[in-house]
This record gives structure tokens, sequence and C-alpha cells, in this order.
């Protein structure tokens, strides 16, 4: 039985923001590396330098933050569900409180990179399980990236994936609006 809806945040409940390739050229993180990884690798001097480009960059694109299509009408009729409703996000803790303040937003739990290692580890996904006592099988995780996907399979969690791209082949249970949601959360939902 579903208890809880855990959602990603950039490009699932707001609207991507971030040039990413941008923000690894700022950086100077190698193509293929991971941005977080390149940045815990570099000395002192220079990781402080990174962080504080990654979180300008990250705090900007939250105070831009829009939400998604669908966002609004999907929170008011999760409102009234009997669902736990967590954020789990990559970002960093003080954008994502922008945000959801932002949007107006209610959440049981919001976890972000400062909770435990990032997507695509499953550390942040077993912790919201973990803090709302629940079973990977009474969750179910909504993103809409390859990290979020791996993150939701290593933890053993139901993953629907929300398609940005409406031709592009996907693999499991998909959404190409946030409005689909609620039809894929019944017990004989397709996928």
């Amino acid at each position: 039985m579903l208890k809880a809806i855990f959602f990603d945040m950039d490009g699932t409940i707001t609207r991507p923001h971030i040039d990413w390739k941008e923000l690894r050229v700022r950086v100077g993180v190698p193509v293929g590396v991971p941005i977080m990884a390149h940045i815990e690798e570099l000395p002192a001097a220079e990781r402080d330098r990174a962080e504080a480009i990654l979180l300008d960059i990250e705090y900007e694109a939250a105070e831009k933050a829009e939400s998604n299509p669908g966002v609004a009408e999907l929170f008011d009729y999760l409102a009234q569900q009997p669902l736990d409703l967590a954020l789990i996000t990559n970002n960093h803790r003080r954008a994502m409180h922008h945000v959801v303040e932002k949007l107006g937003l209610r959440f049981r739990l919001l976890l972000s990179r400062e909770d435990a290692p990032l997507k695509p580890a499953p550390d942040l996904l077993l912790l919201a399980l973990d803090r709302l006592q629940l079973e990977a099988s009474e969750a179910v995780f909504v993103g809409d990236g390859h990290y979020d996907r791996a993150a939701s399979a290593a933890a053993g969690i139901p993953y629907i994936h929300l398609a940005h791209d409406p031709h592009a082949q996907t693999d499991g249970p998909t959404i190409r609006h946030l409005g689909e949601l609620p039809d894929h959360l019944s017990p004989d939902a397709p996928g």
C-alpha cells in the first residue's frame, strides 16, 4: 500500500534553470566526472572557491524558480490524500528551503545534500524511508534524471519518470506532465 511520495526538486518540481555545462566550465569539472565528486577532491582553497560558485548558482536558480506545469493542481490533490510527501534533492539546503517557501509547497520531510551522500547513491532515499518509518514498497519516487532512477533502483523504491521530451524513449512508468501522476498511484496503475 502506498504511504508516501518522494519528489526530486530540480526538473521535477521546478523547471530547470541551472546551465550545467556553464557550471562545469566555471568550476573546472572534467567531462564525465560528477560535479560534487570533483569539488570534494579539490585542495581546500580551490574547493572553497568551487563550492561558493556552486552555491551562488544554485541560490540564483532558486530565486528564479518556477514550478513545472501541474504542480499546484497536483499538490492540491495530494493534500487530500493520506500520503506523506518528501522532497529529496542533491541541491543545497538553503536553496531547497527557498524553493519550497517560494512555491508554497508542503512536505513532511525535506532532505538535501547536507543530509546524506548524493543521488545516484541511495542514501537520501533510504534516509527518507527511515525517518518516515516506511518500507521501500510503501513509497514511490518521482524524478526526471538518470541519477533519480539509479538512486531509486538502488534503494528498491518504485520509480516514476517525468519525461520532458515527449518523444524520448522511456523505461518503466513514465509521465509527461505532473497532472498525470495521480493515474499512476492507484493499485491498478499502468507499469
